[in-house]
């Protein structure tokens, strides 16, 4: 019994999902032409998509799935202030700085979706270890003359925040039958999937959102939490349900809100 997270990559339409028990919706990202021109006939050697999570971010490779690969890719992503680029060729992705280029890992990252920071001081990339079903990770980077320096531990403090906050939620309405309750006693609190959203107070935050689980074998499939956090620190300075972060963010750079009507 299998759920993906229904999430659209403007390049291609999505296989067809398998339906859940208790028939949970994951969530999903809508197609957002403004803030792209990819579409169903775009050469995704060259289109420059915005990522399945947020509008703010440009996907690297126009890939989805895990066996996909686009080998002819081709990319600059230069920053906002136009002096330093991000280079992508097949799955070789380097940063080019006054002239130089410096290795960059987002060569080894699935599925990987970058965003600039307004400042073009640093950037976040989000990525997946295998594909669809992840897990999701944000990590974050200065951009300096030297190449790329990542800022570790940013998000650090999230899974432990959400898990402690499912363990406290309301049970969702299907577990008050016998079945309901014997089948969430067999699932699993899952917490390893964060992704990037967006910069907040020019590169000193970040937004982001954590995901309750990607598949029906986890409690609150299809549910998050999102988290505003002081990048230099990695503090968490705020959370959001779903529906506040959306009614305060908008619903472009977010994962779409459940159905189910649960909230974290």
């Amino acid at each position: 019994m299998t759920s993906r997270w229904r999430l659209t990559p403007l390049w291609l339409c999505l296989l067809p999902l398998v339906p859940t028990m208790f028939s949970q919706e994951a969530n999903r990202i809508t197609r957002n032409t403004q803030l792209t021109d990819c579409g169903k006939n775009a050469d995704r050697r060259y289109a420059v998509c915005r990522g399945a999570w947020s509008g703010k971010t440009v996907a690297l490779f126009n890939t989805w799935m895990a066996p996909d690969t686009n080998p002819g890719r081709r990319l600059d992503l230069p920053s906002p202030d136009g002096k330093k680029v991000i280079q992508v060729r097949g799955f070789h992705v380097r940063l080019s700085v006054s002239g130089k280029r410096y290795w960059t890992p987002f060569g080894n990252m699935h599925d990987a979706e970058v965003g600039w920071a307004p400042d073009s001081t640093r950037l976040f990339v989000t990525w997946s270890e295998s594909g669809e079903l992840g897990p999701w990770h944000t990590e974050v980077y200065d951009v300096t003359e030297a190449g790329l320096v990542e800022i570790s531990g940013v998000t650090r403090h999230v899974r432990a925040d959400l898990i402690r906050r499912m363990k406290g939620a309301p049970l969702p309405k299907w577990v008050a039958t016998p079945e309901g309750r014997a089948m969430w006693s067999s699932l699993e609190y899952c917490g390893d999937d964060v992704v990037g959203s967006e910069w907040l107070n020019g590169s000193s935050e970040i937004l982001v959102a954590a995901l309750a689980g990607p598949d029906s074998g986890c409690k609150y499939m299809g549910d998050f939490v999102v988290y505003r956090i002081e990048v230099a620190t990695g503090k968490i300075l705020q959370t959001y349900s779903e529906k506040d972060a959306q009614g305060t963010f908008g619903n472009e750079d977010l994962p779409r809100v459940d159905a189910d009507h649960d909230d974290l």
